[in-house]
């Protein structure tokens, strides 16, 4: 089946944060401990934040969808400091699909509407102990910027960019 990437609707909302827990539980849980992912994924997950980013217009929430499903999604807005810069805030897949290459078509989807909405540029950070989304980054060529240490998840993290 193939899978399809459109904007997200209000309907979509529950399916998104189904998703992002799913992919929290599998690559951060590890990394951060159950307590803080849960308080995490309530503090910035919750439903009401969602709704605010579907509604708002310089956001892009977009989800894949494969049969009526959806099995991941990408989040980005602009950069509070620089119109050009678009920061990535979230893309998650479901992990039972992991390394089918859905990942990658969001990537590469949200790249051309950050275009599209006039950005130049692409920032977002990962958790250095996150391999996996340390290689996905690097592989689509996105370099390492800077270093951070999130204080809400008291762990240390990589910045990474890429001119789109």
């Amino acid at each position: 089946m193939d899978v399809a990437i459109r904007a997200a609707a209000p309907t979509d909302v529950a399916s998104i944060r189904d998703v992002a827990k799913r992919a929290w539980k599998a690559a951060h849980e590890p990394i951060v401990g159950t307590d803080a992912m849960e308080s995490f994924l309530s503090e910035y997950y919750d439903a009401e934040s969602f709704q605010a980013r579907i509604d708002c217009d310089e956001t892009i929430l977009d989800v894949a969808v494969e049969g009526g499903t959806v099995v991941g999604y990408i989040l980005t807005s602009p950069n509070a400091d620089d119109e050009t810069t678009f920061d990535l805030s979230s893309i998650y897949v479901t992990p039972m699909r992991w390394g089918e290459g859905i990942g990658q078509q969001l990537l590469d989807h949200v790249e051309r509407r950050v275009r599209e909405h006039g950005g130049e540029r692409i920032q977002l950070g990962v958790m250095a102990e996150n391999d996996r989304a340390v290689r996905f980054y690097e592989a689509a060529d996105y370099r390492q910027d800077g270093e951070f240490h999130d204080e809400h998840l008291g762990v240390p993290g990589y910045t990474y960019v890429k001119t789109v």
